[in-house]
């Protein structure tokens, strides 16, 4: 005779962290009497054929209730599970790949600057990160989540800088006192890309390095001080003032 003993299907049986970002399972044998568990910390995806068709949020899922609700689509030989988890973080290290032109708002003179740090993201909305990244295909890693993610990463970073460094008007000797704001600016930016297209929420974004070479420092500080401005904040002080009347910086 047949074991009918209901069989439990959690994160346990299955092997799964809570540092594991997805990852795709598959039940077989006979689970027509298998409930399956989904814990708070994660969501499930039920697919066929690569569709992705119900997400199963945290709660108990007997597999005979989802085949009367599926009309007899799951197969109760077969169940694929896409398991995500809504804790776990990917950590990406981006870096411009070359130096890139801003135009200092302060002396307004061209330099070029580069930049790199590290970017923590996590799946903000499962269904839509499968969809658009996932699909059907079924070699995709985590690593490969990570390179198309660099690559948005680069293509939004100098942009990003250009206009925190525009819009704050940051003088480029003050930079490295801003790479926190920097970053928050970044995050915010990213954002809005990451949600709106995969689903995604970046969690952290750190500007570790800024790189401005020594040469392009010299210029600024050459024009600042021919047209009497202080090397600070930019303001315009009265020739052989020996501090500025704005911030008290030394001229």
């Amino acid at each position: 005779m047949a074991d009918r003993r209901q069989k439990i299907i959690g994160l346990k049986e299955l092997e799964l962290t809570n540092d594991d970002l997805f990852v795709r399972k598959i039940l077989s044998g006979d689970i027509s009497n298998t409930k399956v568990i989904i814990d708070e910390t994660h969501v499930a995806i039920i697919l066929k054929d690569g569709m992705a068709l119900e997400t199963l949020h945290p709660g108990i899922y007997p597999i005979q209730v989802k085949k009367a609700l599926f009309s007899g689509s799951i197969d109760t030989q077969r169940l694929e599970l896409f398991y995500i988890s809504k804790t776990a973080k990917v950590r990406v290290l981006w870096g411009t790949p070359a130096l890139f032109d801003v135009h200092d708002p302060i002396s307004d003179v061209p330099i070029k600057m580069g930049a790199s740090g590290e970017i923590e993201i996590r799946i903000k909305n499962p269904r839509q990160f499968y969809v658009e990244l996932v699909g059907a295909n079924k070699k995709f890693t985590v690593d490969d989540l990570k390179d198309r993610l660099k690559g948005v990463i680069l293509s939004r970073i100098e942009p990003t800088i250009t206009s925190f460094i525009e819009l704050n008007e940051v003088h480029i000797d003050r930079i490295g006192e801003e790479k926190l704001a920097m970053g928050n600016f970044i995050q915010r930016d990213l954002n809005k890309q990451l949600s709106l297209n995969y689903g995604l929420e970046v969690s952290s974004a750190i500007v570790s390095n800024v790189n401005v070479n020594e040469k392009y420092k010299n210029k600024i500080s050459a024009k600042l001080e021919k047209d009497g401005k202080c090397p600070r904040c930019g303001y315009k002080n009265e020739i052989g003032s020996k501090f500025c009347n704005n911030c008290g910086a030394r001229l």
